[in-house]
């Protein structure tokens, strides 16, 4: 299947990618919060003392049960990496203020020197730079279960370049928060409210001790198209959920649609900046809808069936199908010689010329 996409322009500390990053963490590693290591673009988080200059990106977690993290994993790079872009690495965790919207009281910070930071290059993405990036935390934190925290990741640099931390669309819990005082955000903001409108999470990891959160694949709805021209062009969508553990991401993939028709193609997160027709994720928050489209087969008065079928990246087993049928019309064309002929002479035998009417031919 294609690939599409359009992009946006670079706006208030937000640039968008040209593609999906994908990473994986260390397999040794228990995932205990996924918000996704994915990203459909990046916001600036960093702090820069020369100007002085400071924008600061957050996002939610919340725990079951009490929990220790160990390591931290994300996404992030660097925009207008001119110069040397291997910057020291801030990552911090705060109590919620009260009202789930944003962070209180700081609980935890540790800046990490370079050379203690984990960095894996993954592409180029027009004048920026785009990593996986871990660490290991010096002292491990315990999170009780119940309460919700926020995670920040600042990058610690002067400009040029400045860091930027990935993000995507599929959500886990609460939208991300960002300030810049320097932008005129000046408190912490919903992102819906600076980028377009657009309802985005933070790319990174929790790991430590403890069972790993996991997702689990569940499809809604049906596909039916009825008295469809041949060769033209239907379109219809359905759902896709994460029924998992809370704090899993899913990644899906489509791995059959139906033998006939042509040009199949499944998009995701519509309109907005990217679209992925081979592939998608999505959170436990909310589902994802999957927008179908394709062009009817060319043979009249047929009935079409099939499934289109998905896949949990993660775990082949675990698959889900959407029934699909698609019906033409029959054909106008008549190929008996005496009907044609009294086609041909309207006015020869008009009883049988009401009959032929009645039956369609």
């Amino acid at each position: 299947m294609n690939k599409k996409k359009t992009t946006l322009p670079k706006s208030n500390g937000f640039f968008t990618g040209s593609d999906m990053g994908y990473a994986k963490t260390n397999p040794a590693d228990v995932v205990l919060w996924d918000n996704g290591l994915h990203y459909t673009g990046s916001i600036r988080s960093v702090w820069d003392d020369l100007w002085p200059w400071e924008s600061l990106g957050a996002d939610d977690f919340q725990f079951e049960e009490t929990t220790v993290v160990t390591d931290v994993h994300w996404m992030g790079g660097y925009w207008y990496p001119r110069e040397d872009g291997d910057f020291d690495w801030n990552v911090s965790f705060y109590m919620d203020r009260g009202d789930g919207m944003a962070p209180g009281e700081k609980i935890y910070e540790e800046v990490f020197p370079n050379a203690m930071v984990h960095e894996t290059f993954i592409e180029e993405i027009w004048n920026g730079w785009m990593f996986s990036y871990w660490v290991d935390l010096a002292d491990a934190v315990t999170f009780t279960g119940g309460e919700k925290y926020w995670i920040s990741i600042q990058g610690v640099g002067n400009y040029p370049p400045d860091s930027y931390w990935g993000c995507h669309s599929p959500l886990v819990d609460h939208v991300l928060v960002w300030k810049s005082p320097l932008d005129g955000v000046l408190d912490w903001t919903d992102c819906t409210e600076l980028f377009y409108g657009n309802a985005l999470d933070f790319s990174f990891q929790l790991t430590g001790d403890g069972e790993p959160v996991v997702p689990d694949l569940e499809c809604e709805g049906y596909l039916q198209w009825d008295e469809v021209p041949t060769g033209s062009i239907v379109n219809g969508s359905f759902l896709i959920y994460n029924i998992g553990d809370v704090g899993s991401m899913l990644r899906w993939e489509v791995i059959d649609v139906p033998d006939w028709g042509s040009n199949w193609t499944l998009d995701w997160w519509g309109e907005d900046y990217y679209v992925s027709t081979d592939f998608g994720y999505v959170g436990t928050t909310s589902p994802e809808e999957i927008l179908v489209e394709v062009t009817a087969p060319d043979d009249p008065n047929e009935v079409f069936e099939g499934e289109i079928v998905l896949i949990n990246s993660d775990n082949p087993d675990d698959t889900c199908s959407i029934n699909v049928i698609l019906i033409t019309p029959r054909s106008k064309t008549i190929n008996n010689p005496f009907l044609q002929f009294l086609q041909s002479h309207p006015n020869l035998f008009p009883i049988l010329q009401k009959l032929i009417q009645g039956f369609g031919l």
